[in-house]
């Protein structure tokens, strides 16, 4: 860590706001805050996510189970992922401790994988009745249109989502993907159903 200048670090996954962190040495902090004071004006935190942000920090320093908890759920739940896809064309890719996972489809042609992605998708909502939804963007500048789809009745306890992104506004293009988030209220038996109906339509397909 000595030889390490500047440590940043961002709020907005983490704990769902915005904005981050820096830390450093003292002559690169100084230098920083000289240099970045006109900022405050102009790219400064609204004060409700700066507020949600402090509170977050709060809560994970008087109940650090809670992290505990996400890691643990996290950790788990990688591996009951990859346990139910195995022997399809569909993998998961993340860190074990993270609550954000990658479901991707093995195939070179990103038309192919896209396409099992989206049917995948289209599986667990009509086959296991959880909640499928799609992410709004400028549609003017959306590659990809979502098809907005409401749900009326039935039971839902997953939110499954698929990773899009700008393609003229990337510089590394991300591979289509599902994301699947694991949160501190989610339950085991929930966690399996969702897993058990992921995995079902995997092999399906």
């Amino acid at each position: 860590m000595d030889d390490v200048d500047m440590i940043m670090a961002s709020l907005e996954n983490g704990i769902a706001s915005t904005g981050g962190f820096c830390v450093g040495r003292s002559f690169v902090v100084g230098h920083q805050r000289l240099s970045g004071l006109g900022y405050c004006f102009s790219a400064s935190l609204p004060p409700l996510l700066a507020t949600a942000a402090s509170e977050a920090i709060a809560i994970i320093d008087e109940q650090p189970e809670r992290v505990q908890r996400v890691t643990q759920i996290s950790i788990d739940g990688q591996r009951k992922l990859e346990t139910a896809l195995k022997n399809t064309k569909f993998m998961v890719q993340a860190c074990p401790e993270s609550p954000m996972k990658h479901l991707y489809y093995e195939e070179t042609d990103e038309t192919v994988a896209d396409r099992k992605l989206n049917e995948l998708v289209e599986k667990v909502f009509e086959e296991n009745r959880l909640l499928v939804t799609r992410a709004r963007y400028l549609d003017k500048e959306e590659i990809f249109k979502c098809r907005p789809r409401i749900v009326q009745n039935g039971n839902s306890v997953c939110l499954v989502t698929r990773a899009r992104y700008l393609d003229k506004e990337e510089i590394f293009k991300c591979r289509p993907s599902i994301r699947v988030m694991f949160q501190y209220d989610l339950t085991e038996e929930e966690i399996n159903r969702a897993v058990e109906a992921i995995g079902a339509a995997a092999r399906q397909l």
